[in-house]
């Protein structure tokens, strides 16, 4: 009986695997009984018993009218009473361009790993030209640095060279942030978000020929500066509209009469300079009087304003972020602007949405990551060469496995940006992923704090005076300056998000709500998408078994290749299947615990990088000691998203149901664990070409290499004094320890001099900590 009922399990594993016709199902499942019975591993009695179950199922599964009456109608009587109607508020709003072909991949547990990215360009001669002119002033203190630089030096790099800008593509624009950002993080920031979030980007990219021939050499020429305002992206997405009105007006001139949009609004906090004067402005954009279309709700726009030429009030409020901005409030009443200013003009009606949301994705894809990756790297150098040098309790840091482990952390999560910023940057303008760009942003800024943080760990009091020396401590600045710009809560702007790209990923959710929607429901189509999508939460039930048991101790025996691969497809299908349910009962029970959408949101992103970090484990030419960061990188990936799923499902679901889905998604248990990142002592994770770049724009780093290779090289000498005198050589005793040594005739004058100079320059950076220059700037 066992075997029989096995058989009966394992061909709906594989038909649904497969995804397999249900006809073909049901034959073998009608056959089988029969055949067991012959066979004599089921009495008379079990296959009659199995084959009555059996044919309850395959009746309703392939007789449609049956299948309507006692499934599909009483379902939408469900989807229609009173308390489970907050399907209604699941509209999709886009035709496809909210998710990328590969972010669908992932999400529907059907991860691609053969796209093909396009070779990343060299950064070109003039990007390069260009950061070394703004760091030319490097030697300046941090004010004065900043003073330095006009605005007309940075408001047109991603600005075509036909209207006088740079004309950096994607990649050049990351180096150029990168560079500025090893000296200032903040003012890097700032580049980053004027030319690629701010009214710049949007005219360049979406402007008619007209606008970017007004405004575009205006910006590269510093004659005009943006405004820097809160994105209008999550409230759109929240609500599918702005919650600016405009209407439809004309307005006589003595040339005629002119067709524009007449709105009103009210301190709208922005960022800018004294020169700002230009922002966009998401408009609700309606026509009562039908002079324009026979449509009353014409949909979102994004208009542009001109504080030069438009009747906006402006009031100046605080310095801010250290005097690159103020506070401004911008406000107007009952103001006309012609149709010119529709962002693309009149024809992109209810456009206003996806331009919005492409701005923010790619601007997402290049400034957070390129202005992180240098606080990685310090942090991550610094501290390996601080363990290096330094001495705890007469015994070098290096000793001790926390500070291997520590140390290892740091550079998984380095290695990990990087490996992300390669994905995000790769394949020019048709991106790999949209938005978990978005995603990511955030994450991004929490990992580099929580770099800043573990770098106390290793330097403990003096990681403070360090951070302060290297103008390090001005990063949560950047944060802060992202959760401003963004709506301030992340988290509660994961919830629009979330929503509609479950949406737009899902192959049949919004086709259900459209079917839905409909005044009369066409109950066939109904009865089609409900069973296709039934089909499909199987199928990633079925495809979490299957990889489970193949990423066994077990399967691997008989699935030797392709082990990291079989991995992510569990973890993407276990997350396509928890997903799918959590969305089901989120569009049914309007009060929900929707923090799920949280932990759903990091289990993706999780995901997102154990592709990139799997497409450098097996395409890249990695030494040893890469190969051992992305293994555990993949390792701490896996838990991390095991954990977040865990999570989404005991915040999603009550604690029965919770439970059987951990059973469904974990049949053999929890697979991974955290990853140790214990290393080896003499193992090396520093590439020293990227040490020496970095430092010439870190002093303390150059310094602490410097002292470290010092050190290095007498280390035979360290160890003869230690041996002859029976003490550690330390800052406190190596005066005393080599002058008697070299009295004792145990090491010559040159050596002593080597050996003291190497200490001389450890001793100096223990002195920064109370002596250095104390740089809050």
């Amino acid at each position: 009986m066992t075997v029989y009922l096995l058989t009966l399990f394992l061909l709906g594993l594989v038909h649904a695997f497969y995804l397999l016709p249900f006809w073909l199902l049901s034959v073998l499942w009608f056959l089988t009984p029969f055949v067991y019975y012959k066979l004599q591993f089921i009495t008379n009695t079990q296959g009659i018993i199995t084959l009555f179950l059996l044919l309850n199922i395959i009746i309703i599964g392939n007789i449609r009218y049956i299948r309507m009456l006692f499934i599909t109608l009483p379902i939408l009587r469900i989807f229609n009473a009173k308390d489970r109607i907050n399907w209604q508020r699941f509209q999709q709003i886009d035709d496809g361009w909210l998710v990328t072909d590969f972010e669908k991949s992932i999400y529907n547990g059907n991860p691609n790993f053969k796209f093909k990215p396009a070779e990343q360009n060299p950064v070109s001669s003039a990007a390069k030209k260009f950061a070394d002119q703004i760091l030319k002033h490097k030697h300046d203190n941090v004010v004065s640095f900043r003073q330095s630089i006009k605005a007309s030096q940075y408001t047109g790099l991603t600005v075509d060279r036909n209207y006088g800008g740079e004309g950096f593509n994607r990649q050049e624009m990351s180096y150029v942030l990168n560079r500025i950002a090893q000296l200032d993080p903040l003012l890097a920031s700032l580049i980053g978000i004027v030319n690629t979030e701010s009214v710049i980007s949007i005219i360049h990219k979406n402007g008619t020929k007209e606008q970017k021939r007004v405004y575009l050499p205006a910006f590269s020429a510093g004659e005009k500066q943006p405004f820097l305002n809160t994105t209008f992206l999550y409230e759109l997405l929240e609500s599918g509209k702005s919650s600016i009105e405009g209407r439809v007006d004309i307005e006589s001139h003595q040339d005629g009469s002119v067709h524009g949009i007449r709105l009103s609004f009210t301190d709208i906090i922005m960022l800018g300079t004294a020169e700002s004067s230009v922002f966009y402005l998401a408009v609700n954009l309606t026509d009562f009087a039908n002079e324009l279309s026979e449509r009353t709700r014409l949909g979102t726009v994004l208009c542009i304003l001109d504080a030069d030429q438009d009747r906006i009030e402006i009031k100046q409020g605080n310095v801010a972020y250290k005097g690159l901005f103020h506070y401004y409030s911008c406000s107007a009443k009952d103001i006309f602007i012609p149709l010119s200013q529709i962002v693309g003009g009149f024809k992109n009606l209810d456009m206003g949405i996806r331009q919005m949301y492409e701005k923010q994705a790619s601007a997402a894809s290049i400034w957070p990551a390129a202005v992180s990756r240098p606080v990685h790297d310090s942090t991550a150098f610094i501290s390996w060469f601080f363990a290096h040098i330094k001495k705890q309790n007469s015994r070098a840091l290096l000793n001790y496995k926390l500070v291997r482990k520590q140390l290892n952390r740091q550079f998984s999560h380095r290695q990990r940006l990087i490996n992300i910023q390669q994905m995000a940057l790769i394949n020019g303008d048709a991106q790999l992923m949209s938005y978990t760009n978005i995603l990511f942003k955030n994450s991004i800024f929490d990992i580099s704090l929580h770099q800043l943080t573990w770098l106390r760990t290793i330097l403990g009091s003096n990681a403070h005076q360090i951070k302060s020396e290297n103008n390090l401590n001005q990063y949560f600045r950047v944060k802060h300056l992202s959760m401003e710009l963004d709506g301030n809560s992340h988290e509660i702007n994961q919830l629009p998000l979330m929503k509609k790209v479950a949406l737009s990923a899902h192959p049949w959710y919004a086709k259900e709500v459209a079917v839905l929607s409909k005044p009369g429901v066409d109950i066939k189509a109904m009865d089609y998408l409900l069973f296709k999508h039934l089909a499909f939460i199987m199928h990633n039930c079925a495809r979490v078994w299957v990889y489970a048991f193949r990423t066994s101790w077990m399967g691997r025996f008989i699935w030797r290749k392709s082990k990291h691969k079989n991995l992510v497809r569990r973890m993407s299908s276990s997350f396509a299947f928890i997903a799918d349910l959590a969305l089901i009962k989120w569009s049914l029970k309007e009060e929900n615990n929707t923090e799920f959408t949280g932990y759903l949101a990091q289990c993706n992103q999780q995901l997102l990088i154990q592709m990139a970090v799997l497409r450098q484990y097996l395409d890249g030419d990695n030494d040893d000691n890469t190969k051992f960061i992305l293994k555990q990188s993949m390792r701490d990936s896996f838990y991390l998203s095991q954990k977040n799923l865990n999570q989404t499902v005991n915040s999603a679901f009550g604690r029965l149901s919770a439970l059987l889905l951990k059973i469904m998604i974990f049949p053999f248990g929890k697979p991974f664990h955290q990853a140790s990142f214990a290393t080896k002592h003499n193992e090396t994770v520093v590439d020293m070409a990227e040490v020496r770049e970095l430092a010439e724009n870190n002093q303390i780093l150059a310094r602490i290499s410097k002292a470290s290779a010092q050190l290095n090289e007498v280390n035979n000498i360290e160890h003869a004094v230690t041996n002859a005198t029976g003490f550690a050589v330390t800052t406190k005793n190596y005066q005393v320890l080599i002058d008697r040594t070299l009295a004792a005739g145990i090491i010559s004058v040159e050596q002593a001099e080597q050996i003291r100079t190497a200490y001389d320059s450890i001793h100096e950076l223990e002195l920064i900590n109370h002596f250095g220059n104390h740089n809050e700037n």
